[in-house]
Formats: structure tokens, sequence, C-alpha cells
């Protein structure tokens, strides 16, 4: 698991990983600062894994504002992507269930969310803010609403 890390005035702190037994931080450059045995604090563990099926599985409807609000704040904030990848990765769950999408426009989103350091919203906010986007995604990941 690769973390970024961030200063307060959220410019890049570096990134912490973790393999489960030890962490490794780096600074910004990637150079190496310590290792310590277990979680590094600044660590979240946050279970991102429905975004991962999601992103497999596809959805019908709700597609722009998943990738709005979650796909692409996932990918660039939280896997570490850089816009390139995540554009290919985007494009293709949007294809799946047919229909196009701007590449200009998920490349808006991504420098975005990017350039904010935003963070994919939780199922419990989509549930509050977008009930229909909500129920569509539990369809997917096979988990009534």
């Amino acid at each position: 698991m690769r973390v970024k890390l961030r200063y307060p005035d959220d410019s890049d702190a570096g990134y912490v990983e973790f393999n489960g037994v030890k962490s490794v931080v780096y600074d910004e450059r990637g150079n190496l600062i310590l290792e310590v045995e277990g979680k590094f604090p600044d660590i979240r563990t946050e279970d991102y894994g429905w975004i991962d099926k999601v992103l497999s599985r596809g959805i019908r409807d709700g597609r722009k504002r998943f990738i709005l609000f979650v796909a692409g704040r996932y990918l660039v904030n939280v896997k570490g992507l850089d816009v390139e990848d995540a554009v290919k990765v985007l494009r293709e769950f949007y294809s799946k269930d047919g229909g196009t999408v701007y590449e200009a426009w998920i490349r808006s989103v991504l420098r975005g969310v990017k350039s904010k350091g935003l963070k994919p919203w939780s199922l419990t906010r989509i549930r509050e803010n977008f009930k229909d986007l909500y129920d569509e995604i539990r369809r997917v990941i096979g988990e009534e609403a």
C-alpha cells in the first residue's frame, strides 16, 4: 500500500509504503527518510475495494458522477496513477456500458482533483447526495441498498 503525504500547506511531502509488516517513508524526491515496524501513523486504512469492483464491472447510470466524485479522485490521489494512466482506466470504465465521454473532460476532472488533493466520496456521502447512484453501486458490488 502506498500513501501520499502532504504538508499542512497541502504541498507534496513524499509518501509511505506499507508492506503489511513495516512502513518505509520517502521524501518528495523519493529519498528514503526512515523505516519503522508497523503502520506509519499517517496511513489511513479506508477500504476502497468497492471502487475497484465498480471500475472493473462498470455501472449503467451515473458514470460521470462516479468519475467526478469517486473514481478520478481514487485513481490519482489514492492509487497515485499519473493522469495518462487514469484516463485509460476511466475510458475503459465508461465504455463498459456503451456511450462515449470526452477525453478532455476526463483530463480536466483528473487535473482538478489532483491539484486539490481531493479524496473519493464514501458510500455514505454518495447515498446522502445521489441515492440513485448509490443504489446502482450497491447493485454492481452485490450488496443490497
